[in-house]
């Protein structure tokens, strides 16, 4: 399966895309004069909406993900051989714009230079390729760390993977080569634990090193159970973690 099939059709079972597939089964039963079905297929649509809109709906399914990795701060973690920041935070800039776009997630990249001015490893590695005829997403990070500061003899990367499975096997002969073994694992809390577990399946040794947490103090009574589009989102992101644990664990990734 190409790599943007692989990015397409699972968009049709999280909860948007699902929701207007039910919508246009609606629309084809109602056609049809199949009303019975439609009504069933739209309340069914509003009803998945709804539920993954609300906010209690997303903080539950991120803390469930969120909660086996609480904060560890940079100056309490172990010593590893290298820290290893994963990507899925930059954003192909504009043509008019020289720069590196950045989104919510860059919390992985801050923190790894936490972790590295802290001493806690020699190097820091950046992993993430790029659609084809893009610049690596490694690449990119590359350029923020040397604007921050950092080294460039400090840091060592992987610029051809497209996701956490290939982030791993990828990087692993980089590692080999400078012998790592035992590395500061940084990425979304919610990521760490598919992450943890494709790393270690490599035989690495994995300190997790969480950052990026999204559940916080919740709204009190009645806009917890509204519909809001951050909510949805918030869902759909935990629901992609649990659905890729499902498809790593099939394909003995973890």
């Amino acid at each position: 399966m190409s790599y943007e099939l692989t990015k397409i059709l699972p968009l049709f079972v999280y909860p948007l895309g699902l929701g207007i597939l039910l919508f246009m089964l609606t629309v084809v039963a109602v056609a049809r004069g199949a009303k019975r079905v439609g009504m069933v297929a739209g309340l069914s649509g509003l009803l998945v909406l709804w539920i993954a809109s609300m906010p209690i709906t997303a903080a539950s399914l991120t803390a469930s993900l969120e909660d086996d990795y609480p904060f560890i701060p940079a100056s309490d973690q172990q010593d590893a051989d290298a820290i290893v920041v994963l990507g899925g935070f930059t954003t192909k800039p504009a043509p008019w714009r020289g720069d590196v776009e950045l989104n919510d997630a860059v919390d992985r990249l801050l923190h790894g230079m936490r972790l590295l001015r802290a001493g806690k490893a020699q190097w820091i590695m950046l992993l993430g390729g790029a659609a084809r005829g893009q610049t690596p997403e490694s690449e990119m990070m590359m350029q923020v760390l040397a604007e921050f500061g950092v080294p460039r003899e400090k840091m060592l990367s992987e610029a051809s993977s497209r996701n956490t499975r290939e982030n791993a096997e990828y990087a692993l002969p980089v590692m080999r080569r400078h012998g790592i073994d035992r590395i500061l694992l940084v990425t979304s809390a919610t990521h760490m634990k598919r992450a943890r577990a494709v790393f270690e399946k490599l035989g690495l040794e994995v300190i997790p090193a969480a950052t990026d947490y999204q559940v916080g103090e919740p709204d009190p009574g009645l806009l917890n159970w509204l519909p809001d589009a951050e909510a949805l989102n918030g869902t759909t992101v935990a629901l992609k973690e649990y659905i890729g644990w499902i498809v790593y664990r099939l394909r003995g990734w973890i």
